[in-house]
């Protein structure tokens, strides 16, 4: 969990960091700073619950977070910040050069945070929250700018996302007229178990649409060559510490990708944090799988940069309207509730739930 408790509500707001210069020092402070009073001004919301007012009256929690740190480095750091990650993120001169300069980073936003809030609560009689920063599970809404999950690495530099929709969702419907690809979600199989390909066969009920995505420094100098997916669960650790260290007071939400060999490294690393008060709270392992055969149509799929390019004439060559508003007013004349991707890509949903199971087998 990234906020930990009982009986309360978190108010949470997110920065979007692959969106801002890492060398604007005043836009990053002015974006911290409408995240800290976005979170803070929701304290003045009196809950009609008992318990809940009770516990805001115990400790009112606030929660500021960001997604897309691993762009921003990139960015502010160049290919070497890469090609350090790649060797193992070690401890030599320039690898504690690099880590001074993402502590004072980190450190710096979560003054600015802190003291925002707590400004705010001074100046309005309100309780202050002893903690406002963390890093909560960011998947679906990086995809909205492109940004990589909260710390963690991108999949890969150059991949498909595949986004699950209902058959004809409007906004699926304008996606097919802006040119992406279309076909039958995982779910949808033949008589003999075989997957659909026809996305408009009377037995598919559910699309995948097909978006080839780039990350926003892919075509830095330096960086052709660098398999993100490979880098080790150590070095991941090593980030995620730094984040849990000085950003973070609640929790990291964080998910260590590692492999076999890594497991016993890996829990030595995880032993050591404990022993010697780091900071560390929790994280996520799994298994690190590479055999993209075995599951087709993953929802991120790994690409080179000859494939990116290929997908993407394609998707200009089927284009039939060039603007997505304009292809968006043909499916759907207003909000719509129903309209827009599933709640959840991941494979697991597709599973039925044990509990279902039992009770309709006692109908």
């Amino acid at each position: 969990m990234e906020i930990i408790g009982c009986d309360f509500h978190c108010n949470l707001s997110e920065i979007h960091l692959n969106q801002i210069d890492p060398q604007d020092h005043k836009t990053q402070d002015d974006a911290f700073r409408a995240g800290a009073l976005s979170v803070a001004v929701l304290l003045n919301h009196e809950f009609v619950e008992p318990r809940y007012r009770y516990s805001r009256q115990l400790d009112p929690i606030v929660g500021v977070s960001f997604t897309g740190l691993f762009d921003f480095f990139v960015h502010a750091f160049g290919a070497e910040w890469l090609h350090w990650w790649k060797e193992g993120r070690p401890d030599t001169p320039v690898g504690r050069e690099f880590k001074r300069q993402e502590r004072e980073y980190l450190s710096r936003w979560n003054r600015v945070v802190h003291e925002t809030v707590w400004d705010y609560c001074d100046r309005h009689g309100l309780k202050r929250p002893n903690r406002c920063t963390t890093v909560q599970p960011s998947g679906t809404k990086s995809l909205l700018t492109g940004a990589s999950p909260g710390w963690h690495p991108p999949k890969a530099q150059r991949f498909v996302r595949r986004i699950t929709f209902r058959k004809y969702d409007p906004v699926a419907m304008a996606c097919i007229d802006y040119g992406y690809n279309v076909v039958p979600s995982q779910s949808d199989k033949d008589e003999n178990d075989n997957l659909l390909d026809d996305p408009f066969d009377d037995r598919c009920t559910e699309w995948l649409v097909e978006l080839p995505v780039e990350v926003s420094w892919a075509n830095l100098p330096g960086t052709d060559g660098i398999d993100v997916s490979k880098f080790s669960a150590l070095a991941q650790f090593d980030f995620y510490m730094q984040v849990q260290r000085y950003w973070t007071t609640h929790n990291t939400s964080a998910t260590i990708e590692l492999t076999n060999e890594e497991v016993e490294p890996l829990g030595r690393r995880i032993y050591e944090a404990i022993r010697d008060d780091e900071g560390y709270i929790s994280a996520a392992l799994l298994a690190r799988f590479e055999d993209l055969q075995t599951f087709p149509r993953l929802p991120f799929e790994p690409i080179s940069k000859e494939v990116y390019e290929q997908l993407n004439r394609e998707v200009v060559k089927r284009r039939k309207v060039e603007d997505f508003h304009q292809a968006m007013s043909l499916y759907d004349s207003g909000y719509s509730e129903e309209s827009g991707p599933a709640g959840c890509d991941s494979d697991k949903c597709l599973f039925s739930d044990p509990k279902d199971v039992k009770e309709s087998e006692n109908y």
